[in-house]
């Protein structure tokens, strides 16, 4: 029987290309690094979690973003 691991969980700070900026976490799964989600990972969605928006009113939501909408994204570690 082999064990399950949990969540590989790292916080983020993602710049979009229409300016907005959200912070968040995002599960990387079987990856490494946040980098490596983006370059590897065949979805083309990145999901944060208690994710905010400073100043757009959201807070501690679940957002899907477009990796083709990502200008730059800085892992917090």
């Amino acid at each position: 029987m082999s064990e399950s691991k949990g969540p590989k969980i790292k916080k983020a700070n993602i710049r979009l290309s229409d300016g907005t900026h959200i912070k968040g976490q995002v599960n990387i799964k079987e990856h490494d690094r946040l980098s490596d989600l983006l370059n590897f990972g065949e979805d083309p969605f990145v999901v944060l979690f208690n994710a905010t928006v400073p100043g757009g009113g959201i807070g501690g939501k679940v957002i899907f973003v477009s990796k083709n909408q990502i200008l730059w994204i800085c892992p917090e570690d």
